[in-house]
């Protein structure tokens, strides 16, 4: 897991990581307002923001109201 200040950083290496290392990678940013890259085995600390596969978005679920 490593954490970034901005979005775009976390997800600009989750779509790299995925590509290279063939694995999927979660984004998620934490309480403090930080965003962190982790892989699905992890335990997530926060609100899930996307996931990456193949240097690619997927799916990760739909908010319940």
């Amino acid at each position: 897991m490593n954490t970034y200040q901005t979005s775009s950083q976390a997800t600009g290496v989750a779509r790299t990581l995925s590509r290279s290392s063939r694995s999927t990678i979660v984004v998620y940013k934490t309480a403090e307002n930080k965003f962190v890259t982790a892989s699905p085995k992890d335990t997530v600390r926060g609100l899930v923001l996307g996931a990456y596969r193949n240097g690619y978005g997927i799916p990760v679920g739909e908010a319940v109201r």
